[in-house]
């Protein structure tokens, strides 16, 4: 054989050793997304199994409400459509860029002013508000083609400061009664959206429910609730506080991650940053999947074990390599809303634990020494602050009293909150009545 036909000889087996090895891949890869492929399917089937929606379309499907039910929704989306924004947002609150005075403290004049014109602008939209809330039943007409199917988040925003704007005015003018009627339409309105998919609506409705309970911190710092009024209070938190579920925020959140997974054209400009290749893809899905299991899976533990889960998870998922990139663009930062759930949690029980202060404070004509003072004629228990497991910590004060979480650091700052401290300072989260 000569030297040429030796290197001839050579060179096909080197190609073919190349074309087996790719062969091999090739074969690999395949068989990999057929066993992924199955994972995937058997994971669906058992999530169906357990009646929950792997789809927007099956959770469209599950939350739509039974014929003939009235829907607030219909109230709630003309109240948004004839909203009128502050005519002087300098001198408005909450909407505006106004700054309300301390607890406790009266509202000055040019504010007074620019909240009336801004409720009287506004009174067909709060006149609509109002009657949404004597409906029970809400469920917004959303479309998941064409971007985030939800309804318009900002609106809420809109129509929730209105309401603890009205509430505001009106505890300054010692209209207790109407008050309270404000912040029930608020508390009603931030559960509207509790049958939407995205936790973006979730955070929202956090949102709206916080800014509910800060106005009823300033009704309870301007002027005293008769008992038959607070335990009305105590009724509307108490409801609040049931209807937050963390649990079902995820499961409808995992609908819109797999969606958008199958079609990426839901994200907006996102959709065109994830790649599209088919192995990739199905990675992606297969991440989620468990992701999203993990999410649920914690959001079930108890209260104080939730928070440092879910920075594992997060810290899991940032530590993925280049192949889980979909996972790592599309999964929700869980870990910061299990802190704003936990920290909603923790601020209805702070709420609903001031209504017993005061109905204490009624019935003895002074604030307790401590809350074991409230069990169990006005508490069952203390409760307990779930970012440290010990009880609310509680304060009295000249005047008043302040309850508060440690929140999400997990340490005693004296009970002072995020406007008290310079910016980027750690705090805690207080519940202040001063009066």
């Amino acid at each position: 054989m000569t030297d040429e036909a030796r290197r001839k000889r050579g060179g096909l087996r080197a190609w073919h050793v190349v074309l087996a090895m790719l062969g091999l891949l090739i074969a690999a890869v395949l068989l990999w997304m057929v066993a992924a492929g199955s994972s995937i399917k058997r994971q669906l089937a058992e999530i169906r199994a357990q009646g929950q929606p792997t789809s927007l379309a099956e959770l469209s499907e599950m939350n739509q409400l039974p014929p003939g039910v009235e829907n607030a929704a219909t109230l709630y989306e003309e109240a948004f459509a004839v909203y009128v924004k502050p005519a002087d947002s300098a001198n408005t609150p909450y909407a505006g860029s106004g700054q309300l005075p301390p607890r406790g403290q009266p509202l000055p004049e040019a504010m007074v002013s620019a909240i009336e014109d801004y409720l009287t602008d506004n009174k067909e939209t709060l006149d609509l508000l109002r009657k949404a809330t004597a409906i029970e039943h809400c469920h917004y007409d959303w479309n998941m083609a064409g971007g985030l199917p939800l309804p318009g988040l900002e609106h809420l925003r809109q129509g929730a400061f209105l309401l603890v704007t009205a509430a505001r005015l009106s505890a300054h003018q010692g209209d207790a009664e109407a008050a309270l009627a404000y912040i029930d339409d608020g508390l009603h309105l931030a559960r509207s959206v509790r049958r939407e998919p995205a936790l973006i609506s979730y955070r929202v409705r956090i949102a709206c429910t916080t800014v509910c309970l800060r106005s009823l911190e300033q009704t309870l710092s301007a002027t005293p609730l008769s008992d038959e009024q607070l335990v009305r209070v105590d009724r509307m938190l108490t409801k609040a506080g049931a209807a937050c579920d963390f649990t079902q925020a995820l499961i409808s959140e995992r609908c819109y991650a797999i969606e958008c997974i199958r079609n990426p054209s839901l994200m907006g400009g996102g959709g065109a940053r994830t790649p599209s290749i088919p192995i990739l893809g199905r990675i992606g899905l297969a991440d989620i999947l468990d992701y999203m299991a993990t999410g649920i899976e914690a959001s079930e533990l108890p209260r104080d074990q939730r928070v440092a889960r879910f920075r594992q998870i997060g810290d899991a998922l940032e530590d993925m390599g280049f192949l889980h990139v979909i996972v790592k663009t599309l999964a929700p930062a869980l870990s910061r809303t299990a802190e704003l759930d936990l920290r909603l949690q923790a601020d209805i029980d702070m709420a609903r634990t001031a209504v017993a202060i005061e109905r204490y404070r009624l019935a003895k004509g002074a604030l307790p020494k401590d809350l074991a003072t409230l069990v169990p004629d006005h508490l069952d228990q203390a409760p307990i602050d779930p970012f440290d497991s010990r009880p609310i910590r509680y304060r009295r004060a000249k005047p008043g009293y302040r309850l508060y979480s440690v929140f999400e650091d997990g340490q005693d700052h004296g009970g002072k909150g995020k406007d008290e401290v310079n910016r980027d300072d750690p705090h805690d989260w207080p519940f202040i009545v001063a009066r």
